[in-house]
């Protein structure tokens, strides 16, 4: 099985390799200092130091989950000393991670399986139901498309290599309680708290890993409360690790809201604490309706904020998933009186999963986005075994008077899983281009700022001036205030020439946003372009002023007093850029002509 598993995931993910980095990969990968040497995960308060405005910088949002997601860090690190930027390695790292779980899922059902509390379950012949509950789980969960922005968008791996370590702990966890007392039962222990602390260090939702393996314990397996007691009690402890790491970095816990925040980081929405809760309900129904329908999949899906629980889709979202989690209770202790139905209690199992899982971004702790598919990746796992458990439950029930439900379960299931691995690659297509990916997200969000904002910066970046233009306008119909797009709209105009309008964008965001570095720097290249250099001058050291480490105000204001003939402070200039920004080429080379300029001037 693992093999096909294998199978399934290369075919569903073979057009993903030439990807390219999307989103914020960029500050996670291609731009970010803190991968390029391994000094960082030594001595992790070096991060601090970093810049903040050059392209080698390192995000104030991201800097505080540094140490929480050190490992996830580091795998990227891995990478990229061992082939730079080409994004096929990272890409390949991602859906071997992913194939590797789904492999987990896989050997985590086999091991439960095999308790006696299921030995009902027929095992023998053509229909070996356990297989077949392990089989189609970990299948369905492979090739599902949910999954695409967990395994395609490379940031993401924070999420399925957390997964990894999450879903291994448990499997160590089974073979350490069912294993015969020796030497190895120890190992499995340990290795299993070892990984516990792996997930805790690669990304901030594995906090709820120690209820996992408790709620398994509880549910699987019987013995003393004291034993239990002892078994559990390492795994209560690493609910330690993140508040811990987070104290010790900024010496308060209420950082954690903050941390939490940095998930999702290219989103700067600043929600409530209720308003992120009351929105909670629709998100979950959203994400349950893509994992059995995933049509309508997005990378940026638009979800209204409620002021009430009264309101209807709030409140009607609501008692269903209060009625889903009571039908997963129902069946929890209907599986103890049907003992001739052991999969009930998968399904029970699977579906509480889901709600202990999503629980720490689906919550009170308000994290920049409202819905990401990716959050789907870990509670998927146990949806996908309860619906699995309960296709064989019914097959079961039917067969009494149906001998042929057992076929027909296996072809629905099969049938499913080559319909999912279709849609998973048809739905990578969509990521072929930073285009492509913001097209479809304006196409499905037309009433949200961010997908029109990053589309226009796409156009931007690739020249089409005319179509950057109109979504940024798009935007800024949605919300006229939003000082980044009239900057974004400001470069627009100066590279159409239109010069006027170009300076009326950049005044527009120093009377919305003062304190705007960037504008300073767009306002100063625009009367550098016109000739006009004491005004870039002057702009340029506001920049400055504001943004100190940005290293290409530094380079331009040195272009600036070279051409005002000012060529000790050009000089100066130039090398203040490459101090902060070494990789600065521009910066580099107007250093050598200014200097070269310096010395045919005192030779005359």
């Amino acid at each position: 099985m693992p093999v096909l598993i294998a199978v399934v995931g290369v075919l569903a993910y073979a057009n993903t390799f030439t990807v390219p980095f999307q989103f914020d990969d960029d500050v996670y990968v291609s731009n970010n200092p803190t991968i390029r040497t391994f000094r960082y995960f030594i001595a992790p308060s070096e991060v601090k130091k970093l810049s903040e405005y050059s392209p080698t910088s390192f995000p104030p949002a991201l800097r505080s989950a540094f140490t929480t997601r050190i490992l996830g860090y580091l795998s990227l690190a891995i990478n990229y000393h061992l082939h730079g930027l080409n994004v096929a390695g990272y890409h390949l790292l991602n859906l071997v991670i992913h194939i590797l779980n789904g492999i987990l899922v896989y050997l985590i059902l086999v091991a439960t399986l095999r308790a006696d509390f299921f030995s009902s379950l027929p095992c023998k012949g053509a229909f070996d139901l356990r297989s077949i509950i392990a089989s189609a789980s970990s299948l369905l969960f492979v090739s599902h498309p949910i999954q695409t922005q967990a395994v395609t968008y490379i940031s993401q791996r924070f999420t399925s290599l957390a997964s990894l370590f999450y879903l291994l702990s448990l499997l160590l966890y089974i073979h350490f309680r069912t294993s015969v007392p020796g030497r190895g039962r120890p190992v499995y222990h340990a290795t299993a708290l070892v990984s516990a602390v792996a997930a805790m260090l690669t990304k901030e939702f594995t906090f709820t890993l120690p209820i996992i393996i408790a709620f398994y314990e509880v549910t699987f397996f019987s013995t003393s409360r004291m034993d239990r007691i002892k078994t559990l009690a390492p795994f209560a402890i690493t609910l330690l690790i993140i508040p811990v790491i987070i104290f010790i970095q900024q010496g308060t816990l209420n950082a954690l809201d903050s941390t939490m925040r940095s998930m999702a980081a290219a989103d700067e929405t600043n929600i409530s604490r209720m308003h992120y809760l009351l929105a909670q309900p629709r998100v979950i129904i959203l994400y349950i309706r893509l994992l059995f329908f995933p049509v309508g999949q997005n990378v940026d899906h638009d979800m209204p904020v409620y002021p009430s629980l009264f309101v209807g889709p709030v409140f009607f979202s609501s008692i269903a998933l209060i009625a889903l989690f009571c039908f997963a209770v129902y069946l929890y202790f209907a599986a103890d009186r049907a003992k001739e139905y052991p999969e009930l209690k998968v399904a029970s199992f699977g579906m509480i999963w889901f709600f202990i899982t999503i629980s720490v971004e689906s919550s009170v702790i308000p994290l920049g986005e409202l819905v990401a598919e990716y959050r789907m990746y870990l509670p998927s796992v146990g949806m996908i075994i309860a619906v699995v458990s309960l296709l064989v439950y019914a097959a079961r029930r039917s067969s009494m008077v149906w001998p042929k439900s057992p076929w027909v379960l296996c072809a629905v299931l099969g049938a499913a899983v080559i319909s999912l691995a279709i849609g998973t690659h048809l739905r990578n297509t969509v990521w072929d281009s930073e285009i492509s990916l913001w097209k479809d997200a304006a196409r499905k969000s037309p009433g949200k700022v961010r997908p029109h904002q990053n589309l226009g910066t796409y156009y931007l970046a690739g020249g089409r001036l005319e179509e950057a233009k109109k979504e940024f306008l798009v935007a800024l119909r949605l919300d006229p205030n939003n000082f980044e797009t009239h900057n974004n709209l400001g470069i627009v105009y100066k590279r159409l020439g239109d010069y006027a309008r170009a300076i009326q964008e950049y005044t527009t965001v120093l009377k919305l946003a003062p304190s705007d570095a960037m504008a300073h720097y767009n306002l100063g290249n625009l009367y550098l372009a016109q000739g006009n250099l004491e005004e870039a001058i002057r702009e340029y050291q506001a920049s400055i002023s504001l943004a100190p480490d940005y290293d290409e105000a530094h380079n331009n204001l040195g272009i600036a007093y070279e051409k005002s003939g000012k060529i000790d402070l050009a000089i100066m200039e130039f090398k203040r850029a490459i101090k902060l920004n070494p990789e600065n080429v521009n910066a580099r080379n107007n250093l050598v002509l200014c200097m070269k300029k310096a010395g045919m001037i005192l030779k005359k």
